[in-house]
């Protein structure tokens, strides 16, 4: 059985000389897509998606003798996942599920979306990327049969990814801190995202960049948030700017656990504390 799912924002430093990559758990692999050949039916699909569709030269696609829906979904994204959390411009996204059946063909209800700022670029990928994209697939396939924690933070990381409004994301990024560094007990929540935050991201080159007192703001904006004490910006660049920060600080967390192989220190909450350090 095989899924072709159409690469969009998928931007490519040496297109002419690009080459198949098979990510390591097996099932998914990056290729060249050519939409003549596949049949995308009228049926199915609108005049506006097939032009989509047909302007697109790579594809994600799933392949096994016997492929488990739920399964191969999840890895999905957790895949594109892994592209968001390492990249820092637009990373690939997909709109369609094209099976070999046409009848089985699907556009998809959401797809993912970025904050725009006027300086936002596409991440552009070079052969070296993809080696280090599918280390970060597998460990985010690992990590979220570790525990609950990581299963929520990879959920809200995910629901943060498909928000459309700029209050949506900044909470969802927020909440899937608050699931990798909130306590177990009922002491303060503040103290504990901030200092295990700053702690694990801080730049020695610019102590101030993520210290304390900027991830306090960003949870004193959450708190304003969930409490409906929040008074946007009537400009939206400025609420774009505040959700584009909180995105950069959970993004760092998650590539900081990566770099460090901590996600297995995740299945305790001993060993938790002890990766993460006293509040």
């Amino acid at each position: 059985m095989r899924v072709v799912m159409p690469l969009f924002d998928f931007k490519h430093s040496t297109t002419a000389q690009f080459r198949d990559f098979a990510f390591s758990d097996g099932q998914l692999s990056l290729r060249r897509f050519d939409h003549r050949e596949h049949r995308i039916d009228s049926r199915i699909f609108s005049k506006w998606d097939r032009s989509c569709i047909h302007q697109e030269r790579h594809a994600l696609v799933a392949e096994a003798s016997t492929l488990d829906e739920d399964s191969y979904k999840q890895d999905v994204n957790l895949l594109l996942m892994a592209f968001r959390i390492l990249g820092d411009g637009i990373t690939p996204t997909i709109m369609y599920r094209l099976y070999e059946d046409p009848d089985l063909c699907v556009r998809l209800d959401g797809t993912e979306s970025h904050i725009l700022l006027p300086d936002t670029r596409w991440q552009v990928y070079s052969p070296a990327d993809f080696p280090k994209i599918d280390d970060a697939f597998t460990m985010l396939r690992d990590a979220r049969r570790n525990s609950p924690r990581l299963k929520n933070a990879f959920w809200f990381l995910y629901k943060a990814s498909y928000s459309v409004h700029w209050i949506d994301s900044f909470l969802f990024h927020m909440n899937a801190l608050e699931a990798l560094f909130s306590l177990d007990d009922k002491r303060s929540a503040t103290k504990a995202i901030k200092c295990r935050t700053s702690r694990l991201i801080s730049d020695p080159a610019d102590p101030t960049k993520w210290d304390e007192a900027t991830i306090g703001a960003l949870y004193e904006t959450r708190s304003a948030i969930a409490h409906g004490r929040i008074v946007a910006s009537s400009n939206a660049t400025e609420n774009l700017q505040l959700a584009k920060k909180m995105e950069r600080v959970t993004k760092l967390c998650f590539r900081k656990l990566i770099e460090l192989d901590a996600f297995r220190h995740f299945s305790t909450e001993a060993s938790r504390a002890k990766l993460l350090g006293p509040v």
